[in-house]
């Protein structure tokens, strides 16, 4: 139980990753090297306001320079991504929970695509 639990966390930073490949390329933006940034003022975020899930809650839900609410999407992909972890490990064998993550954030970064392409 206690390693669904730490997949599941692990599952949170990668779902926050998902969150950028799934923003940025669009933009024109890179993927790694950016720094994270609210979406409507570009406020680059500290240390603190990185933390999946957690810090939104926490800012309730808004950025904290300009106060604009931060979508529902950031969070829920660290969610999903948590779910996707936790859930593989505890269904299949260890040797294979690797492959079955990588298949089921492959699929969330896909859905994810077609949210923002047609939402």
């Amino acid at each position: 139980m206690l390693a669904v639990a730490v997949a599941a966390l692990v599952g949170l930073v990668v779902g926050s990753f998902l969150g950028t490949l799934v923003l940025r390329p669009p933009k024109g933006l890179p993927v790694v090297g950016g720094r994270s940034m609210c979406p409507a003022c570009g406020h680059q975020l500290k240390a603190g306001e990185l933390i999946p899930v957690v810090s939104w809650l926490v800012q309730r839900r808004r950025c904290r320079a300009c106060e604009q609410p931060i979508p529902v999407f950031y969070p829920a992909m660290e969610i999903a991504g948590a779910l996707v972890a936790g859930l593989s490990l505890a269904v299949v064998p260890w040797p294979f929970w690797l492959a079955a993550c990588a298949a089921g954030w492959l699929l969330l970064v896909a859905c994810g695509r077609l949210l923002v392409k047609t939402g």
